[in-house]
């Protein structure tokens, strides 16, 4: 039988062992559990305790002894739902929480001005940063898209590009020739962009994103990881290069 869906919804090893010999069972005490599971006695009180908890298991008393049996199987549904409600209420008080981790961790100011973030998760981790410092009417350039790592993360760019222009935050692209399709192509529809695109002779493994007080440098060559430098000189410099590769790039 196939149990990774009871795994999946928060079951140890241990208490679906048990469950599935109560399912076969019926009500029982605990020395054919622990025949049928193969679990310990030492070990099976403790999980027939945790399978009780989570509604999945009951118990009556014959003299003076404990007979165990599992819950209806469409338990399992409620169980699920419940995990579901409850997973909700956390995610509220999260939300709650976050601005407090956020204040506090912007009164720690300290004189370091770049951060390193590893992998793709990290590209998308620095590339929010934008949208929480960045307003209606700012303007944001990226140079230099080559074809990877992007084509792993389309689905999230076409969020992330969807959320920024209903921000109204302006975005330069200036492509990699050879990710104009369809990367460029694609980018060109999104509102509030322009597209140009460098020389074809222009292959990159890097990319940069010129944003407020930022500089995001992005590295796709063996390895992926964004670092990311928060100096108004350093962004106004970029700027400025950004704007030059910008006047022969072509549309």
């Amino acid at each position: 039988m196939e149990t990774k869906i009871l795994e999946e919804i928060g079951l140890t090893p241990g208490e679906i062992k048990v469950y599935l010999a109560l399912i076969g069972l019926g009500e029982t005490t605990t020395g054919p559990i622990v025949d049928e599971a193969r679990v310990s006695i030492s070990k099976v009180y403790s999980i027939l305790e945790r399978l009780s908890k989570k509604g999945l298991v009951s118990h009556v008393v014959k003299n003076n002894v404990k007979y165990f049996k599992a819950a209806d199987p469409n338990r399992l549904l409620i169980y699920l739902q419940e995990k579901e409600e409850h997973l909700k209420k956390q995610e509220q008080e999260l939300k709650k929480f976050i601005p407090e981790l956020e204040l506090k961790q912007n009164s720690a100011v300290t004189q370091e001005t770049a951060q390193v973030f590893d992998e793709l998760r990290g590209i998308q981790t620095a590339r929010e940063r934008t949208l929480k410092i960045m307003k209606k009417g700012d303007e944001m350039w990226i140079i230099g898209i080559a074809r990877t790592p992007y084509d792993k993360l389309t689905a999230y760019f076409k969020d992330y590009h969807e959320r920024r222009f209903r921000k109204g935050i302006k975005c330069k692209y200036l492509y990699n020739e050879y990710a104009k399709n369809p990367f460029g192509q694609e980018a060109s529809k999104f509102p509030l962009s322009e597209v140009k695109y460098m020389p074809e002779e222009m292959i990159t493994h890097a990319w940069m994103e010129i944003y407020a007080d930022t500089v995001t440098i992005g590295i796709n060559f063996k390895k992926t990881f964004s670092i990311v430098i928060q100096n108004q000189d350093v962004a106004d410099s970029f700027r400025n290069y950004a704007k030059l590769l910008w006047s022969i790039a072509k549309k």
